[in-house]
């Protein structure tokens, strides 16, 4: 049985709007975006709980969900953690493409497909996994070389913080669990014990900085479209150089076949 979502936000002392509380919509203050925390804003209140449903949304940075994505966005543990906290361990393995969840799966174009088609959906698991592995990694590359962007601005501290928040809100709407922290630990690594993605981040980030500081163009809007760009002729060069190994390969392959005969 589901928790409920009012006893969940009491129990990570979220702060509520005293005249709603306990109603169908219970208001209280994103403790996600913090907007409706700042000086002069002390009688709004952006989070909506949906008390019947147990579901969840702040009408300011658009945060949503059910009542289990709820706690594990409040508690920053994973979603299957939470699930197992409420309904226990199950016997039989997880493909990692159940795991994701509805809002995981509408942002690969799934979600659809496996409401109308459970049976077909489980047999393209492989297929949505590899979707979502693909998205994810495309995503943690933008935002990471979004990041190196930001921290290559000096002297502009106020700037800086503007744009972190930027890419604090975009990192919010990939549905990457924790990817803004994923981001943190790996910009603080030697850049030779980087993963992958963030080395391909920093190779990019790096380009679009020159670009931004050859017309001082720090624009957030500016900066992303030249990640964007600067990402897309990064694929093409790796999708060209994989073509020209793959015919020379296929070279040599002819020419054993040739001496074979």
């Amino acid at each position: 049985m589901l928790p409920e979502i009012l006893k969940v936000a009491e129990e990570y002392g979220l702060t509520f709007n005293p005249r709603t509380h306990g109603k169908k919509e219970t208001l209280c203050k994103c403790v996600f975006c913090e907007e409706d925390s700042k000086p002069g804003k002390g009688h709004k209140y952006y989070i909506s709980l949906n008390t019947h449903d147990q579901v969840f949304k702040c009408w300011y940075c658009g945060v949503s969900g059910g009542v289990l994505d709820f706690e594990a966005k409040l508690s920053g543990l994973p979603y299957s953690e939470i699930r197992t906290k409420y309904f226990g361990i199950r016997k039989k393995p997880v493909h990692p493409a159940e795991k994701l969840n509805a809002r995981q799966l509408r942002t690969i174009g799934w979600a659809e497909y496996k409401r109308k088609n459970r049976i077909a959906f489980n047999k393209s698991r492989e297929i949505v996994l590899r979707d979502w592995k693909s998205y994810e990694y495309e995503e943690l590359v933008k935002h990471f070389a979004m990041f190196i962007v930001i921290a290559h601005i000096e002297n502009q501290d106020e700037r800086q913080n503007d744009l972190l928040q930027y890419v604090m809100q975009s990192c919010r709407g990939t549905q990457i669990h924790l990817l803004f922290n994923r981001l943190l630990a790996e910009y603080v690594k030697e850049e030779a014990d980087r993963a992958d993605w963030a080395m391909e981040g920093t190779k990019i980030g790096r380009a679009a900085w020159k670009v931004a500081f050859s017309t001082y163009d720090f624009e957030m809007d500016k900066v992303v479209l030249n990640v964007a760009i600067l990402y897309h002729m990064l694929k093409m060069d790796k999708v060209q150089k994989l073509e020209v190994e793959t015919r020379k390969m296929n070279s040599v392959e002819n020419d054993k076949m040739s001496l074979a005969n």
